[in-house]
């Protein structure tokens, strides 16, 4: 069963600056194949799908290099969120025929309420100990522990909220744990 643990971030400001450009080159990267997919289809009746999308990032960080600096993850992770919204988008349109624009994804803002980006777990880039949570490319970062993160880290959402605070959510496979088995019945009168 998987299970997310949310935690409040306490980040130092170079790791808040780091935050801030991974949310941004996300929401770059989600826009920036958004508009090619609609001019892709608008000129050409085609359109890319996730793999074509990959290829593409590889050589957009070549030609844009501000976003090397920025977690891998995030980039690729903003890209599925763009296939799931497509995805959904025609599934949505094949339920209700005759409606246009129905649930079209929209380009993201920079200037929106919440704004995240997700990363994965690979080769222990992803690590907990005591209220410190290790992130790619941003090294240690402590956070307020209210409960004990159990399980094994699957990935995690950094999410900005429109207050400034940073949240983690830690998505953890856990076990679940069986009850005995009752022998007997009761019964309740409501």
């Amino acid at each position: 069963m998987q299970k997310a643990f949310k935690v409040t971030l306490t980040p130092n400001h170079k790791q808040e600056v780091l935050i801030n450009k991974s949310i941004g080159c996300a929401r770059f990267v989600y826009n920036h194949f958004l508009a090619l997919k609609q001019e892709l289809y608008l000129n050409r009746s085609k359109t890319l799908n996730y793999n074509a999308c990959s290829q593409r990032l590889t050589l957009l960080k070549k030609e844009v290099e501000w976003l090397q600096e920025v977690d891998k993850f995030a980039l690729q992770n903003s890209l599925r969120n763009l296939e799931t919204a497509y995805k959904n988008f025609f599934a949505d349109l094949k339920k209700v025929k005759g409606r246009k624009n129905l649930g079209f994804p929209k380009f993201k803002k920079k200037h929106a309420s919440k704004q995240s980006y997700k990363t994965n777990l690979t080769n222990g880039n992803i690590q907990i100990i005591q209220n410190r949570l290790k992130l790619p490319k941003m090294g240690w970062v402590r956070f307020h522990k209210s409960q004990d993160i159990t399980g094994r880290i699957i990935n995690v959402t950094v999410t900005r909220t429109s207050s400034g605070k940073y949240i983690a959510s830690i998505l953890c496979e856990t076990e679940i744990e069986k009850h005995f088995q009752v022998a007997q019945n009761i019964g309740l009168d409501l």
